[in-house]
């Protein structure tokens, strides 16, 4: 595998990754200006080389500060172990995973978002007590609480959080930590009905007005959607709308004679 192989293959399965490259050799160093080398957040070095298992080490060690301190680093290490110089400069940048659309229950209509969210290439996680098998192919599962995988794997700054189920026990729990994390847009699926209901048992539980100010509920764009596939489509779109700074109107233009 090659190293942007990788770098995609990380990003697209949501894992933080640090990219090692070398800047500049001096002396008689076995490696090159340009050579890279991927490591990986768990698996340490997944792909590339730096010349030698000495030079990936150092690689490694470097792409791992870098990942601990979410941002890039550059150091010239110097070599030891011959009369002449040895130095090596290496860079380390860090890519961080694609940005996620994370379903929470496995209602029909949760299903239906998952299923437009990959039509519209986007990273999808669905998580659902118990799993679910009928999702399409490029979604990851996870049989987990929702609460409780929200605690364990926060929301990062691009990801899009959507709760299916307004019903489920752990409804209240899950958008505590959705709206206190990162997450760019967090939204819950239900009908102006039960909207203020969450809002005033997560009001009354202490959660900040700043974070109530952020919850999309009901979620999605007002088409008149009344099938998982029509609500899907409305929920992904405000997704894209919002993240595009866009109020998700009409794109026409009026074409009558009498419009000026």
């Amino acid at each position: 595998m090659t190293v942007f192989d990788a770098l995609a293959k990380a990003r697209g399965e949501g894992r933080r990754v640090a990219l090692v490259t070398v800047l500049e050799v001096t002396g008689d160093v076995a490696s090159h200006p340009g050579a890279k080398l991927v490591v990986d957040e768990q698996r340490g070095v997944v792909a590339g080389t730096l010349g030698c298992s000495e030079f990936d080490a150092v690689g490694a060690g470097l792409g791992e500060q870098a990942l601990a301190a979410g941002r890039a680093v550059r150091r010239t290490e110097r070599l030891e172990g011959h009369d002449e110089p040895r130095h090596l400069e290496l860079f380390a940048e860090v890519h961080e995973p694609e940005p996620c659309v994370l379903v929470l229950g496995a209602t029909p209509v949760a299903r239906a978002v998952c299923e437009v969210a990959r039509l519209a290439e986007r990273r999808v996680v669905l998580v659902a007590v118990g799993g679910h098998v009928g999702v399409p192919a490029g979604v990851e599962v996870k049989a987990d609480d929702p609460g409780r995988y929200l605690l364990a794997a926060p929301p990062g700054e691009g990801d899009a959080v959507l709760v299916s189920d307004h019903d489920a026990g752990w409804v209240d729990e899950a958008l505590r930590v959705a709206l206190a994390s990162e997450a760019a847009f967090v939204g819950m699926l239900g009908s102006r009905r039960h909207a203020p209901g969450a809002v005033r048992r997560l009001r009354d539980a202490g959660v900040p007005e700043a974070h109530l100010a952020r919850l999309r509920a009901p979620v999605g764009l007002d088409i008149g959607g009344r099938s998982p596939g029509e609500i899907a489509i409305s929920i992904i779109a405000e997704v894209i709308a919002a993240e595009r700074g866009r109020r998700g109107g009409p794109l026409g233009l009026d074409w009558s004679l009498d419009a000026g």
